[in-house]
């Protein structure tokens, strides 16, 4: 086992000191400008609106979505003259921009399905100008499909080694696309970002909720990325973030063609160390559950445990986790990483830089250290 600390001082960009929660998110956001999923002064110019004494949500969503608008008309507008690459760059942020807009509504306000609906579109009018590098899939699954993304290196055909990423609570397949959709593909592997269940469209359109059993459709997109000839099946990875700290180990444990796993938060219970340690999002991990209250929340969340799964990873096993984490409980990662029997364990916990939740603030670092991981071992 190799457990990295940061000894670096803790400095954070602060645009909404007045709320831990608008901070944390919009660090969210602005850990993505580094891989053109935002840009620093729009976000500030947006947060300047908003002001630094208002809690309120509406004024929240009312700026972050007219962002979205006014970046997604330039993007429009440069397409239109033939600038594809300016065109691909704001379509891209305005789609951040809609997905942090629609945070804070409740999970039925219908103004999350239009930003839900308008971000996505956004995105995918980009990747049609990615030269073919970022390609969308629809993977068969219990009579529905799976919609997501493929992303490549380059167009050559080469079968490549493939990580499929997997999101958290309320995680965009196309928000990964600058976690790791980046990163993987600048080292020779392919991505694949899909909507599996409780997550995206699968979520919201399709009534696909959460599951605890998620090596069934982790199975299912493995079926669908072996009949392809620029993926080799003989080198799958998989990763996940957040609540995919849980999706990630439960499936890896149970499906064979899995060569590492690496849990982006690690987690134990997510009852106890996400559901009942952040709850902000109880709603949402009721909504995503298929919950109607918060007493059959806990019943099904309750069997969301690795307990009796970690030790069946016999394959490597990456951990990240950070000390300020407010969201998932490090306890559970502690647990996680004690229950472990594998020879290949390697836990990354950050203290100082990188301790915030998914390590926002170092991004930059911990994406790099994520994909090289899987580089040496897929």
């Amino acid at each position: 086992m190799n457990t990295v600390k940061t000894g670096d001082a803790l400095s954070l960009i602060e645009l909404f000191p007045q709320d831990e929660d608008w901070s944390l998110q919009t660090m969210r956001l602005l850990s993505q400008v580094a891989v053109g999923g935002s840009d620093l002064f729009e976000c500030a110019r947006t947060a300047a609106r908003i002001g630094r004494e208002t809690t309120d949500g509406e004024t929240w969503h009312r700026e972050w979505s007219q962002t979205a608008k006014d970046i997604a008309a330039t993007g429009y507008e440069a397409l239109e003259r033939g600038d594809i690459t300016t065109a691909r760059r704001a379509l891209f942020r305005s789609m951040s921009y809609w997905r942090h807009s629609e945070f804070f509504l409740d999970s039925f306000d219908e103004r999350r399905t239009e930003a839900y609906v308008e971000g996505t579109k956004n995105f995918q009018k980009a990747a049609e100008l990615s030269d073919g590098l970022i390609e969308r899939i629809a993977v068969p699954f219990e009579g529905k499909e799976m919609e997501g993304y493929i992303v490549r290196p380059d167009n050559s055909g080469q079968a490549r080694p493939t990580v499929l990423f997997l999101g958290g609570a309320d995680s965009w397949a196309e928000e990964l696309y600058f976690l790791g959709g980046t990163e993987f593909p600048a080292r020779g592997m392919n991505v694949v970002m899909v909507d599996t269940p409780g997550r995206g469209s699968s979520l919201r359109f399709k009534e696909m909720y959460s599951r605890p059993d998620y090596e069934v459709p982790v199975a299912a997109i493995f079926d669908f990325l072996e009949k392809r000839s620029d993926v080799d099946a003989d080198r799958f990875g998989l990763a996940g973030v957040s609540f995919g700290g849980y999706y990630a180990p439960r499936a890896a444990a149970f499906e064979p063609r899995v060569k590492a796993v690496a849990a982006w938060c690690g987690t134990w219970s997510i009852l106890t160390d996400f559901y009942e340690f952040y709850p902000p999002l109880q709603k949402q991990l009721q909504w995503l559950s298929g919950s109607k209250d918060d007493a059959e929340a806990r019943e099904k969340l309750a069997k969301f445990t690795l307990d009796g799964v970690a030790d069946k990873l016999k394959i490597p096993v990456y951990v990240m986790h950070g000390t300020a984490d407010i969201i998932m409980d490090i306890k559970g990662a502690d647990r996680f990483v004690e229950a472990l029997t594998s020879d290949d364990v390697t836990v990354d916990i950050y203290d100082g830089a990188g301790s915030l939740h998914c390590s926002y603030d170092y991004m930059s670092v911990a994406g790099a250290r994520l994909s090289d991981w899987f580089l040496h071992r897929i």
